[in-house]
């Protein structure tokens, strides 16, 4: 449901866009049914929007978007502007996570929402912003770690370097990794009803030093000029 202070037509690119993102999540991840409806409000502008979430949620710092859960209700706040619609997608995937799952550890969350928020056809497209991230770390001999990025539990705390790790082990695991893509959606399926979950790859008893080179290799395969549709760095 969107609730907004001004008009949007029930065939808006907006309302297009996030029925698509629903659509792309639910047959990528298998979740299970949502449990809990996601409300998105959306303001006209960003003063409104800034007023809003400074009087209403003053200890969060200013961002263009926000999910905020409560036990009262899974809410997205945004507002119109040039970034709308990947905003809406990185925080409605939150949303529905949250509505499908009982828990989401944080790498994963965001990792996610990551994912989502590239606009395509079909899910997949790099996000150039992480690719030329991770390929930094890289050359300067940087190595991914899942088990180290399992630990973080707030949002607030995590660099671009680790929101981009996320955002890797997620296109990693759907798209490089048909084993891993199993077992991620099982693993999704087991957060339903799950509190604390066992990390994601103690869990599975994976090889995490074989999968990390993979990742590796994965996300260097993305930047080479040799995979047609793929950017170039």
């Amino acid at each position: 449901m969107v609730l907004s202070d001004f008009r949007i037509e029930d065939d808006s690119s907006i309302i297009r866009e996030l029925e698509l993102l629903q659509q792309q999540i639910s047959e990528s991840l298998h979740l299970p049914s949502q449990r809990d409806s996601v409300v998105v409000y959306l303001f006209s502008g960003e003063s409104e929007y800034r007023r809003y979430m400074r009087q209403t949620w003053p200890a969060l710092p200013p961002r263009r978007a926000y999910f905020i859960g409560t036990s009262r209700e899974l809410a997205v706040y945004s507002f119109h502007g040039p970034n709308v619609e990947e905003d809406l997608r990185h925080e409605l995937t939150h949303g529905l996570l949250h509505a499908s799952l009982k828990s989401v550890p944080l790498w994963l969350d965001e990792g996610l929402a990551e994912y989502f928020e590239v606009r395509g056809a079909t899910p997949g497209e790099p996000h150039k912003d992480h690719v030329r991230i991770l390929r930094r770390a890289f050359s300067s001999g940087w190595r991914p770690s899942l088990q180290e990025l399992e630990q973080l539990t707030d949002f607030q705390n995590m660099t671009q370097r680790e929101y981009a790790e996320s955002w890797a082990w997620v296109h990693f695991m759907l798209h490089d990794a048909s084993e891993e893509r199993m077992q991620l959606q099982q693993y999704l399926a087991q957060l339903r009803d799950s509190d604390v979950p066992r990390p994601f790859f103690e869990e599975r008893e994976l090889n995490s030093s074989h999968s990390a080179v993979r990742m590796t290799a994965w996300v260097n395969e993305m930047a080479s000029e040799s995979r047609p549709g793929f950017l170039r760095l």
